[in-house]
């Protein structure tokens, strides 16, 4: 019995440390991404542990709206348009980039860009697009694409949720959290 004990709790031990998801510490908020940027977790949402991105947060559930962030270097292709970047691309080269990507990915019925205009990212010049399209089924998809290019690669900070509801309901924790990002 005590052995039976003893195994069910290193079992939950094993399944607690492999969780998908935590929740975001309200007294350390600050994460270090790749020894390259810092930044403070939006609060109120959880991080996904292991993920194909740097980070991705989300509140509600990732099918509801989601804060992705990922760096690639410059000699790895973009995922839909093949295209490689370069350390001396121009912001609105960026843009036309981020634009281009997102209409190449397909699924995009009605995409629309709504916004697309210079940012700065950490101190660096950095692009702001903002774009919507609807799914199959007609649901409103809103995202806006925080994107610069420096020496180290390409970085992206993604929000993305339906236009409806969430998306205007996330977007204040989204801009908060793109204000303390710096760079290391």
């Amino acid at each position: 019995m005590k052995n039976l004990r003893h195994s069910l709790f290193l079992l939950l031990l094993a399944v607690a440390a492999c969780t998908p998801w935590s929740a975001v510490d309200p007294n350390n908020r600050s994460i270090t991404v790749k020894d390259d940027y810092a930044l403070q977790a939006p609060l109120g949402w959880v991080r996904k542990n292991y993920d194909i991105y740097d980070i991705f947060f989300s509140r509600d559930g990732p099918l509801l709206n989601f804060i992705a962030g990922y760096r690639e270097k410059h000699d790895r292709e973009l995922k839909h348009t093949k295209r490689k970047t370069s350390p001396d691309l121009l912001p609105q080269e960026v843009a036309e980039l981020v634009i281009a990507e997102q209409k190449a990915g397909g699924k995009l019925g009605a995409f629309a860009v709504l916004s697309n205009r210079p940012a700065i990212v950490g101190g660096k010049p950095a692009v702001r697009v903002h774009t919507r399209w609807k799914t199959e089924r007609g649901l409103p998809i809103e995202r806006v694409t925080y994107a610069l290019v420096d020496q180290k690669g390409r970085l992206a900070l993604i929000y993305e949720a339906p236009g409806l509801v969430y998306f205007p309901k996330g977007l204040a924790d989204f801009e908060s959290m793109m204000k303390t990002l710096t760079f290391l």
